[in-house]
């Protein structure tokens, strides 16, 4: 899946079923591993700085990866997916599987979508025309996304996650809560006095006072809040930050 921002994995077990009714389909034997990349995105790529100080843009898939380097040293003999979009959303990706299918010549079998299966050359094909057109509609969404953004952005409006010192569910969503509020300021003005982000976050821990999500505060918490311009009452677009209203063509 995508996106699975609360962990859920509802996406995924789904198309676990759907795998194991295509795995008694064709009568093999029960699962040897399964392989769930959750809240992993096929599409977007990383930049990633190699050991010799080169830099690429990849997409970092490490379930995938596994996958790749099992089949290819024969620790699975086999493999079903649910979907090829949900496989491979960068044709790179779909290349480096079909070149360990062409050497092991182990299916690679598809529980929907057509039910393809990579050892064919004409199904090879058919999963190349699709992950492109998965591509094209990746990319559509990623630019739609984005203009929608940078229309919220020149509106004012602050967007993203709510941050901590305002409700962040329901129909009061978005309204000041006073007692995340009143922590806010009280930080501002400790750190403007000279305490560190260290102490504030073991102040709050020792005030006994829950932080937004996680167990206790740390330096790198408070740090975030200190920085967040939303708090100085500026909207930020592309790690840049606007004050006033802007217009389309200022860039």
């Amino acid at each position: 899946m995508s996106s699975d921002r609360f962990g859920i994995e509802a996406g995924v077990d789904r198309q676990e079923e759907d795998a194991e009714d295509t795995r008694a389909r064709l009568r093999w034997g029960p699962f040897a591993k399964i392989y769930k990349e959750n809240d992993t995105s096929a599409f977007k790529k990383r930049k990633v700085v190699r050991a010799d100080g080169t830099i690429d843009w990849v997409v970092i898939r490490p379930k995938f990866r596994e996958l790749l380097s099992d089949l290819a040293a024969g620790v699975i003999d086999g493999v079903i997916l649910y979907n090829p979009d949900r496989l491979v959303r960068q044709p790179g990706d779909l290349e480096d599987l079909i070149d360990i299918v062409e050497y092991v010549k182990r299916p690679v079998i598809g529980a929907a979508g057509g039910r393809i299966n990579l050892i064919n050359d004409s199904d090879r094909h058919m999963a190349r025309m699709m992950c492109v057109m998965a591509l094209k509609s990746s990319e559509d969404t990623a630019r739609r996304v984005a203009r929608m953004h940078l229309a919220t952005a020149q509106d004012g409006k602050i967007q993203g996650r709510i941050a901590y010192g305002w409700i962040r569910k329901g129909h009061d969503k978005r309204k000041t809560l006073p007692a995340e509020a009143a922590v806010v300021t009280a930080l501002f003005d400790d750190f403007l006095s000279g305490e560190s982000a260290y102490s504030l976050a073991r102040k709050l821990n020792d005030s006994k006072v829950m932080p937004p999500a996680a167990a206790q505060w740390s330096a790198t918490m408070v740090r975030k809040i200190l920085r967040n311009p939303c708090y100085a009452g500026m909207v930020s677009y592309g790690g840049r930050h606007r004050v006033d209203a802007t217009l389309a063509w200022d860039g």
